[in-house]
């Protein structure tokens, strides 16, 4: 899934449930679920590229993800809340990248490169993308529509 993604259901459930200590957990969780969505990425683990390349469109893809998840919710959330948990959204990818770019082959980051790899549902151009759009919207709509209406 794309880091944008990640963000933005992140962001979401940061509007959602207003308590980090089971805010974070629970975003890192929808993390894995959300990958089990068949779903387009960038295919950084299939195609061969420069790492140079790999890093930009890694980075350029978070940072469109951090951007639009301000700019969507930093209003409502309270700023540190919203940027730990578009981060930790985006977490699990974090981990893996130095097996990819790096070729650490070793724990947490092959570890989580193998987890990743058994979870991921690939979906190809276009209907990977259109899916993954429209349950990014369901999960914005859900937080805008729905303020705060998960109490613990």
């Amino acid at each position: 899934m794309l880091e944008t993604s990640h963000s933005l259901i992140g962001a979401s459930l940061s509007q959602l449930i207003p308590q980090p200590t089971l805010g974070i957990p629970l975003n890192i969780l929808t993390h894995f679920l959300t990958d089990l969505f068949p779903h387009w990425d960038l295919r950084t683990r299939k195609i061969s590229q420069t790492k140079s390349k790999l890093i930009f469109q890694s980075l350029t893809d978070a940072a469109i993800g951090l951007s639009l998840g301000w700019w969507l919710f930093h209003r409502e959330v309270n700023s540190l809340y919203l940027l730990a948990m578009m981060f930790s959204a985006q977490l699990p990818d974090w981990i893996e990248a130095p097996y990819l770019i790096f070729n650490w082959n070793f724990f947490p980051f092959a570890s989580m490169k193998k987890l990743q790899s058994r979870l991921h549902w690939k979906l190809n151009l276009p209907w990977g993308l259109v899916g993954q759009i429209l349950l990014v919207i369901a999960f914005i709509l859900l937080a805008k529509l729905g303020r705060h209406t998960v109490r613990f």
